[in-house]
């Protein structure tokens, strides 16, 4: 049937709903609003092109260490604005109205199924169910120095807690020495003894845990009972003073390394220098001129550094140096020759390459393994890296200058300034990554991976 109508003079009329608007014209601009209103309003239908929501890309299940940001994603097409709405466990979660659902602390408890229903005029969609399955990560307040003993059993300095935990073979965590929380310099038996930021850790050929007690500028001893004594420097009297024992002065003592005979060698960061401890207590200054910072090989007696931090010492005798203020890695032959193995003094960067082609930013941690291959945790630069006999340096996990707090092989790894490093009988490295209060386990490979709580 026509919707038209004639004109008395024969011409074609406007359609009816139109010649009403016309009419309406006469009335006032008002009512010509309101009355289009209404024919838009009527004249509304969906066309049938428009559809309903249809997911085209599942939310997937995911598995997260505790602690450790993770996220869930949906696509979905459909016609005009979608909104969504996600649920864990049957239960809308207030405020996950996004395609993208990120838990960014998650714990134990945030462990289940999660669902997201996308909407709009037409209808609903909801996704297939995404599993979120969560580890307890092992966690340090400020995990510092790291060490394995022979059976694969670590030991952690927590620096910020002033206190050593060991990690047996099931990552179970247990309180060795030091009062969690309670700075101090108390001798005495596992809790009841103190320490103040402690650093660097090694053991001596008798089964002794020797610790670099940074705050107190001193050196501790922690028998396999669990005795803490003093060896050398007096509890929160810094200084450079050679002598035996208690007479003797550190200045925030960091790296430590013990040689087979029982010697230690300490990076005393706060004089510039690495010092000498005999098994009966003496100190000497082994290289570097106290209170000089500087940059000088040759000599170990006219040497200079600047606020050495980690050393680790070589099988053939050679004590490798963080040089952490002239970002380099410097070498102590036998025969007391200071050198440079690897990097640019004074230049911070993440260059891969040999010798003075390659560079570091800061770094705090060494560890050397049985064929002599140095491993650096290079602090500022978030990476671990490799430093073979001849001084190449690569890098094997993390991405130079940027942290984070991710598993992964190579490049695809995230760390947040690691500061500890150690190479276990198995030859995996432990790093302990401060930042991220976490120890983390990497292959020789550069597969990343983070300890977990049993």
């Amino acid at each position: 049937m026509s919707m038209d109508f004639v004109c008395p003079n024969g011409a074609r009329a406007l359609p009816s709903p139109w010649r009403r608007v016309g009419r309406l014209l006469r009335k006032g601009p008002v009512l010509l609003f309101l009355a289009a209103l209404a024919l838009l309003a009527a004249g509304c239908s969906h066309s049938s092109s428009d559809t309903a929501p249809a997911i085209t890309a599942q939310p997937q299940n995911a598995s997260v260490i505790t602690g450790r940001p993770v996220s869930f994603s949906v696509t979905a097409t459909g016609t005009g604005a979608l909104t969504y709405q996600w649920a864990k466990d049957g239960k809308a979660i207030l405020g996950a109205q996004a395609a993208t659902l990120t838990l960014y602390n998650p714990g134990l408890q945030d462990a289940g199924q999660y669902v997201v229903t996308v909407s709009n005029t037409l209808g609903t969609a909801t996704s297939a169910p995404a599993t979120l399955t969560v580890a307890a990560g092992l966690t340090f307040m400020s995990p510092f120095g790291v060490v394995s003993d022979a059976t694969g059993n670590l030991y952690v300095s927590d620096a910020e807690d002033h206190a050593i935990w060991k990690v047996d073979a099931t990552g179970r965590k247990t309180l060795l020495a030091g009062s969690p929380g309670v700075p101090g310099s108390a001798d005495g038996v596992g809790s009841a003894a103190q320490f103040r930021f402690p650093g660097g850790l090694a053991f001596d050929p008798s089964g002794n845990l020797l610790v670099a007690d940074t705050g107190n500028d001193t050196l501790r001893r922690i028998a396999p009972d669990g005795t803490v004594t003093t060896l050398a420097g007096a509890a929160g009297v810094p200084g450079s003073t050679d002598a035996v024992g208690t007479a003797a002065r550190f200045n925030a003592p960091i790296g430590l390394a013990v040689d087979a005979a029982g010697v230690a060698y300490l990076g005393d960061s706060g004089n510039h220098t690495v010092r000498r401890v005999a098994t009966d207590g003496t100190v000497t200054t082994y290289a570097g001129l106290a209170g000089q910072p500087g940059f000088l090989n040759g000599a170990a007696g006219t040497s200079q550094f600047n606020e050495p931090n980690g050393v680790a010492l070589a099988a053939d005798g050679t004590l490798y140096v963080a040089d952490y203020g002239n970002s380099c890695i410097r070498a102590i032959s036998p025969a007391g020759t200071v050198s440079t193995l690897a990097g640019q003094p004074g230049t911070h960067g993440s260059a891969d390459g040999t010798g003075a082609s390659a560079s570091f930013y800061w770094p705090v941690g060494l560890a050397v393994d049985p064929s002599g291959t140095v491993w650096v945790a290079d602090t500022y630069n978030h990476t671990l890296r490799k430093i073979l006999t001849g001084g190449t340096v690569s890098t094997v996990a993390g991405s130079g200058g940027t942290l984070g707090n991710l598993d992964g092989t190579g490049t695809a790894a995230r760390f947040d300034l690691p500061c500890g490093v150690a190479v276990t009988p198995s030859s995996d490295l432990v790093v302990a990554d401060t930042g991220n209060h976490f120890l983390r386990r990497v292959t020789t490979a550069g597969l990343v991976t983070t300890f977990t709580a049993p």
